[in-house]
C-alpha cells in the first residue's frame, strides 16, 4: 500500500518531469488520429498531439457507420506504456484511475475536477464518479485498504475543488501578416483566419497561432463554438470558418 508522503514524493516527481520538458524516459510518442488522455496532475481531460506520459489512461474515439449511413462514435480504453498503447477494459481503465485519484487527494487535499460521490457501498466503499465531458464517465471505487483509512470520512474532510483560470483557444481575422502558423511555418496572411493557442510568457497571456486547415486534424468542428472570439466572428465568417473543417 502506498503511504501518503511515498505519493505526494511520485506525483511531485511527475511534475518535475513535465517541467523538464517532457523528458523521453516518462512521454512517449503515439499518433492516434482521435484521442484524450486523462492528465495524472489536474484530472482534466487532454486531445493527444503527439507526447502523452507514460501512465495515463487514454481514451480512443473513431466514428463507426451503422446500416442506414448514420455514424456513431466508439470508444476504446488504454493505459501507456513504454512501447505504446495497450488496450484494457473500461473496467481496468478506471482501476488506474482510481488510484490515480487516490494520489491526487493526497497531494492536493483536494477533490479534482468532474469528480463526486456517487454511493456509499455496504462495505464502506466509496463509488465515486469522473465524468470528465458529457460523453466520457467513469466510475472509481475507493476502498479502505487503497486510502489507508475509511474512505467515506477522508473523502468529506477534502476541500472543494477550485477551478483556475484557465484561457481559451482563440480564434480571429489576423491584424497583420506578420505572425507564422506553428504547424506549417507558412506567414498567416492579414484578414485571414487564424486560431491561438494560449500560454504565459514572463506572466503575460500570449497565443501561438495557427491556420485553421493546419487544425483540422486535432480540433473538431463541433469545438469551434468553444474558441473566445467565435462569437463576435459575423455570420458569413462563421460558416467560411467551419466549411474549412468540413473539407
Amino acid at each position: 500500500m502506498m503511504s501518503g508522503n511515498r505519493g505526494i514524493s511520485e506525483t511531485s516527481q511527475k511534475r518535475e518531469s513535465v517541467e523538464n520538458k517532457k523528458d523521453d524516459a516518462r512521454w512517449i510518442e503515439i499518433t492516434p488520429e482521435w484521442a484524450y488522455w486523462v492528465d495524472r496532475e489536474s484530472f482534466n481531460l487532454k486531445r493527444v498531439k503527439k507526447l502523452v506520459p507514460i501512465g495515463s489512461v487514454i481514451i480512443v474515439k473513431s466514428r463507426e457507420k451503422i446500416e442506414d449511413e448514420r455514424t456513431y462514435v466508439d470508444s476504446s480504453f488504454g493505459v501507456i506504456n513504454g512501447k505504446g498503447i495497450v488496450n484494457l477494459p473500461k473496467k481496468e481503465a478506471s482501476e488506474i484511475l482510481a488510484r490515480q485519484f487516490i494520489e491526487y487527494i493526497k497531494w492536493k487535499n483536494q477533490w479534482p475536477p468532474f469528480t463526486s460521490i456517487k454511493k456509499i457501498q455496504k462495505s464502506g466503499d466509496v463509488e465515486i464518479s469522473f465524468d470528465p465531458t458529457e460523453y466520457d464517465s467513469f466510475r472509481l471505487i475507493v476502498t479502505r485498504q487503497m486510502l489507508g483509512s475509511d474512505p467515506s470520512e477522508s473523502l468529506n474532510r477534502l476541500k472543494k475543488y477550485q477551478s483556475p483560470q484557465v484561457p481559451l483557444w482563440k480564434v480571429e481575422t489576423a491584424k497583420s501578416g506578420k505572425s507564422r502558423c506553428r504547424s506549417c511555418n507558412d506567414v498567416i496572411l492579414e484578414g485571414r483566419f487564424r486560431i491561438g493557442e494560449p500560454y504565459f510568457y514572463e506572466g503575460s497571456l500570449s497565443y501561438k497561432w495557427y491556420h485553421p486547415r493546419c487544425l483540422t486534424a486535432s480540433l473538431d468542428i463541433e469545438e469551434l463554438e468553444n474558441l473566445d472570439g467565435y462569437k463576435l466572428l459575423r455570420s458569413e465568417e462563421k460558416l467560411r470558418l467551419k466549411r474549412i473543417f468540413t473539407i
